[in-house]
């Protein structure tokens, strides 16, 4: 496309110049319709690339998902399908993502990783339930003789200082 002569296509709309030295006048129309398609062009190359960006987004925080040609096209079919086309956001990957989870049984998914962030669910949830049944009511507390209440003072103390030592908090 050549900017100096006039001559290029813009979107679908095509400019025709013969010879840049003869260039007839173009109407105040002609100028609107190619510079809208101009900008539907631009606008709709910007959304294509921030729309890859939101995929390697969303396939980062997916470790299960294998990134294949496959699942990339169920996915992207599926988000099209759902929003239309255009820019697609990390959250309407996600929603694309679950229809297909829960409806289909099409996509790949990598079975070991699925298998390790279950356990890592269960284990999280265990340790949510263990906290809770481990942590006493306020009125429990009141009933309890002092000795135990420094006991469990003491582990909760001993606790906190392992995590801030973890975390290399000194």
């Amino acid at each position: 496309m050549s900017r100096v002569s006039g001559t290029g296509i813009y979107g679908n709309y095509v400019v025709p110049r013969e010879n840049p030295d003869d260039v007839p006048e173009l109407t105040a129309e002609q100028v609107k319709v190619a510079y809208e398609a101009a900008v539907r062009e631009d606008q709709a190359a910007q959304d294509r690339i921030e729309t890859q960006k939101n995929a390697d987004a969303f396939i980062a925080g997916h470790k299960e998902f294998v990134d294949n040609v496959a699942n990339s096209q169920l996915l992207l079919n599926q988000a099209r399908t759902m929003f239309g086309d255009g820019l697609i956001t990390v959250p309407m990957w996600e929603q694309a993502y679950q229809y297909l989870r829960e409806h289909t049984d099409f996509l790949k998914l990598d079975k070991k990783e699925l298998a390790n962030q279950q356990k890592a669910a269960a284990r999280q949830r265990y340790e949510q339930e263990k906290l809770r049944s481990a942590v006493p009511t306020e009125e429990e507390m009141y009933a309890m003789p002092i000795d135990e209440l420094r006991r469990r003072d003491a582990i909760a103390t001993q606790e906190r200082m392992r995590r801030i030592g973890e975390e290399g908090g000194w």
